[in-house]
Parts: C-alpha cells; sequence; structure tokens
C-alpha cells in the first residue's frame, strides 16, 4: 500500500481495560513510520489521540470528533489507523463511521496489515461488517470475564474497585505481588459517620450538619474531579443510606452499558443485586440504622419527597455558577419589604455555610432575568452584529478558497503526467504476451495516486461557487433566526431558557459587586455567535463538542 505524497492523519485510541500505559506511543510511532515508509506525509496537528476510551464510547471521543471534522473540511487524502478495533466496537457504528470517512473522499488505511479499506460492492461491507463483529465480540468477551472476576471478589467481601467514605483500602501482599484489595475500618473517619446518624435520627436536618461540619473544617469525602473540598447534603444523604455501614456490602446494582453510542448505567433488578454480610466492617449498629431509616420516612412523608431531581424552571438554573466557589446559582425564597418573593443566590453559601463561600448576595429572579433579556436582545441577537461576522466569514472562506484553487494548476500538471505515465504503461503491457508484475503494479499505484489528484482538483473547482451559495443562504437564514430567538426570550422562562442554551456554551458567572444603587450581581459569560447561525440544513453544523469556530 503506497502513500506517495497523500497528506495523512493517524488515528491512535487505548481503552482503560487494556492497561497499555505505552500503548498510545506504540500506535503513534509505529503508523508514524508506516506512513513515512510509504511516502506520505504527516503533520503533527494531524495525529489524533484518545486515551482511556472503550471502543464502544463513539460520542465523548474528542480525537475521534476532530478527526471527523478534519475529514470533512479536506485537511488530509487518508486517514492511518492500526486496525478496526481502534476505530471502534460495535459493528452498526463503526461500519457507519469507515463510510463516513470514505464518502468524505479520505482513503482509510490499516497499517498493521498494509491493506486499505474500500467499499466497492457487497462483499467489501460484508466483511468490514464481519471484522466489526470480531470486535465486537472481543468486547463482549472481555466484560463478561471481568465481570465474573468482580463477582468472585464481591461474594468473598472483597474491594471491588474504588474507595468508600469510613474505610481505607489495605493492600494484601504476596512478597511483592498484590493478591487483592481489602476494606479496613478507618477510625477517624467512623467516628464522624456515627455522628452523622446519631444527629439525623435525633431529628437535625442535614443542611444544619452540613454547615456545622464546614465550619469545623471536618475533612469531608474525596470525590475525585467532582469534589469541591466540602460537605454537601447530598454527600450526608446517601451515607445515611449505605447499608456498608452496619456491615452488608452490596454489589450489582447498576450495569455499565452503551446506549446511543455512549456509555451509561443503568438500574438493575433487586434480584440481580449481590449482598454479603461482613460484620467485621460494621460501623453503626442496628438500632441506631433503623433510628436513622425511620426519620428519613418521616421526612420525606413530610416533604412529599426528596427535594431535586425538577426540570429547571428559572432562566438562570443550570447555566450560572458563583464565581467565588463555583456552586450553582440557585432559586430560594426571599423578601422585598415584607412580599415573599423568589431570589437567586449561591447555593453553596446557602446550604453549606459562609466557611465554603462568603457571597450571601439575593437578587430578585425578576430584577435580574429582564436585565440579562435585555442585554442578550441588545449586544447578541443585534442584526448588525450577526451581518458583520457573516461578512468577516465569507471573507474568510473567499480567502481559502483562493489558497485552494492557487494549487489547481500543480494538481492538474501532476495529473497529466500521470495519465501519460499510465498510457504509456498500458501500451507497454498490450505490446507483450507476458503480464510483468512489475508493470501491473505501476499501473496500479499511478492510478492510485491519479484518483487522489482526482478528488482534490474537485473539491477545489467547486469551492468558490458553494462559498458564495452558502453564504447567501445563511444571511437569510440568520434573519430569520434572530428575529425567532428574541421572540422566544419575550415568551416564557421555559422558552427564555432555550435561546440561553443556544447562545452560551460554557456557564455564566455570577460575582456580588458595589454599585452606586447598593449591592448587585455582575455577570459574565461567553456568547457562541456560531450558534445562531446553525441551521436545520446542517451546512455548519460541527461534530466538536467544542462547538463552532468562532469567526
Amino acid at each position: 500500500m503506497k502513500l506517495y505524497d497523500l497528506r495523512c492523519a493517524l488515528y491512535a485510541r487505548r481503552s482503560k481495560e487494556e492497561h497499555q500505559a505505552a500503548s498510545i506511543d506504540v500506535q503513534t510511532g509505529e503508523g508514524s513510520r508506516y506512513i513515512a515508509e510509504q511516502g506520505g506525509t504527516l503533520a503533527p496537528e494531524h495525529i489524533f489521540v484518545d486515551a482511556d476510551h472503550g471502543r464502544a464510547e463513539f460520542k465523548k471521543r474528542p480525537g475521534l470528533i476532530a478527526l471527523l471534522n478534519a475529514a470533512e473540511s479536506q485537511a488530509f487524502d487518508a486517514v492511518v489507523v492500526r486496525d478496526e478495533s481502534r476505530l471502534g466496537g460495535d459493528t452498526n457504528r463503526t461500519s457507519l463511521l469507515i463510510q463516513e470517512l470514505l464518502d468524505a473522499g479520505v482513503r482509510l488505511v490499516y497499517y498493521f496489515t498494509n491493506e486499505e479499506v474500500k467499499i466497492d460492492g457487497a462483499f467489501d461491507k460484508l466483511l468490514i461488517n464481519v471484522r466489526n463483529f470480531a470486535s465486537e465480540l472481543e468486547r463482549e468477551k472481555i466484560s463478561q470475564r471481568t465481570h465474573e472476576h468482580l463477582l468472585t471478589k464481591a461474594r468473598r467481601g472483597l474491594n471491588v474497585g474504588g474507595r468508600v467514605y469510613g474505610y481505607n483500602n489495605m493492600e494484601v501482599k504476596n512478597g511483592d505481588q498484590r493478591v487483592r484489595v481489602e476494606y479496613r475500618i478507618n477510625e477517624e473517619q467512623s467516628e464522624i459517620i456515627r455522628e452523622i446518624f446519631r444527629r439525623y435520627a435525633q431529628g437535625e436536618g442535614l443542611r444544619t450538619i452540613v454547615k456545622d461540619f464546614n465550619a469545623r473544617r471536618v475533612p469531608p469525602p474525596r470525590a475525585g474531579k467532582r469534589g469541591t473540598g466540602s460537605w454537601s447534603t447530598s454527600a450526608i444523604w446517601s451515607m445515611l443510606r449505605r447499608e456498608r455501614y452496619r456491615g452488608i456490602l452490596i454489589w450489582n446494582t447498576c450495569e455499565k452499558t452503551y446506549k446511543g453510542g455512549t456509555k451509561v448505567r443503568i438500574r438493575r433488578d433487586p434480584s440481580e443485586w449481590v449482598r454479603t454480610e461482613a460484620p467485621d466492617l460494621r460501623i453503626i449498629d442496628d438500632e441506631l440504622w433503623f433510628a436513622a431509616q425511620a426519620q428519613m420516612r418521616r421526612v420525606v412523608r413530610s416533604e412529599g419527597t426528596k427535594k431535586g431531581g425538577r426540570p429547571p424552571r428559572h432562566l438562570l438554573s443550570g447555566f450560572a455558577r458563583c464565581s467565588q466557589c463555583g456552586g450553582p446559582i440557585t432559586v430560594t425564597n426571599g423578601k422585598s419589604s415584607y412580599e415573599p418573593i423568589k431570589v437567586y443566590a449561591c447555593s453553596y453559601s446557602r446550604d453549606r455555610g459562609k466557611t465554603v463561600c462568603a457571597n450571601t448576595l439575593r437578587r430578585p429572579v425578576d430584577a435580574v432575568n429582564q436585565a440579562l433579556i435585555d442585554w442578550i436582545k441588545s449586544n447578541v441577537l443585534s442584526e448588525e452584529l450577526i451581518l458583520e461576522v457573516l461578512k468577516q466569514l465569507r471573507q474568510r472562506l473567499a480567502e481559502r478558497a483562493k489558497t485552494t484553487t492557487s494549487d489547481v494548476p500543480q494538481l492538474e500538471k501532476e495529473a497529466t503526467r500521470l495519465r501519460t505515465e499510465i498510457d504509456r504503461l498500458v501500451l507497454a503491457l498490450a505490446s507483450t504476451d507476458q503480464k510483468p508484475e512489475a508493470l501491473v503494479r505501476a499501473i496500479a499505484e499511478r492510478q492510485e495516486q491519479l484518483s487522489a489528484l482526482d478528488a482534490r482538483l474537485r473539491a477545489s473547482k467547486a469551492a468558490p461557487q458553494a462559498i458564495q451559495l452558502e453564504a447567501r443562504r445563511m444571511e437569510a437564514d440568520a434573519k430569520k433566526r434572530i428575529a425567532d430567538l428574541r421572540a422566544m426570550l419575550d415568551r416564557n422562562p421555559e422558552e427564555a431558557r432555550k435561546v440561553m442554551g443556544t447562545l452560551f456554551e460554557t456557564s455564566l458567572t455570577v460575582a456580588p459587586i458595589e454599585t452606586a444603587e447598593g449591592k448587585r450581581f455582575w455577570i459574565e459569560g461567553a456568547a457562541v455567535i456560531g450558534r445562531i447561525l446553525a441551521t436545520d440544513a446542517g451546512c455548519l453544523n460541527s461534530a466538536s463538542p467544542a462547538g463552532f469556530e468562532p469567526a
């Protein structure tokens, strides 16, 4: 398989289950060496990597998404990967991914077997599906073996992964080799757990306990990347329901599977749960456990249900975070003179105390919403702004098209040379009764180069006309979309939230500031203009989770 002067991209992937620290380096090293040996060129920005991503994950692989976007924009001519298992382990989705790459005019090559993937007929498609089926079957077998291994550990009461507040993970070794990992009670943390259960059983609320722990600087549970460094009501609520603290280990409550091309967790039927008695891990006695559970039932009955889980109804809910602590901005009860109203406030300051966040400012929901809507209508949903953005975008696309079309004479010259060489080789082959292998191989190699050049020529010649047509369509669609979004802002909070989701890719930050009228909220955020230009036609839709390239 010869790549000659083709612009190549390299894709490498490693899953967590493979446990190969050097797997990415091996793939990029071997792939780069293969491209160089076959005469291709590889730019550093065309090396796409996904580390610790499973083969059944398709939505949350940034490297793969960036590869697809670059392929769509004709940034390279060929993609080189180790084999089909690097692309994916789902028969249907991997086949569609391969089809998408080939439809973009990009060649796909497996460097390990030195073969090019082609879909020239039904047999080729069948072969691709068979190989993808084998890859998916291998993934399922690995999953089954892993589940069986963890099942045996769970039945023995051993650590099946992760950390739990109140326990230490202790390695049991045979010489230098780790045999297993066991739970051991952490005496300091276990005292905190007993205090939580006692206080809650006696009627103290979750928020009272949380504020007290944060004020006392009690070290909170570790939560990895999700941790905030402080206690929360949700953490204590989950602890109060954890039977491990009374010596019962429960495993297999959830199943990790893939739906819609991404990993999801599904609650298993209780009949599938694995329950193991572990008296040596007991922290809470049965009397205290059942007293806390009875109090939890009383709280749930009085409140109707545990708070949370409702869809957000207010404009900033889910979109804004406190600039001081990073906590979400929530809506709570307040007063204007003697009249009860809804106000925005920092949820960490309200629920976890001033020790965690000193931002105690509360502002009326209606006033903040109106100020934000007025600003968006004046500064973002402005027809003048959008048309200026489109003007700059059209200029940049035109400049890019000039660069592309300037290569056309050289490409046509190279294509003419290849056609001449092919004609001469065909005449030489026809003049002899034998079929010299060298002549046949030379014709095939030049034909491959010519096919790649013809594809680049077609794209280059079509670019200017396509750009002008697309720019006119974008301008008309943008004007209509601006009018629709402005109308949605004025209708109701639910419609206004849809506009917020369209405009703001990242969270807004809310900070308290002093003004002549008193303390007010200062709200900062970055509106993504490109999302306004996205239409149902999909011409500007980008696969990237980072959104649209700013104009």
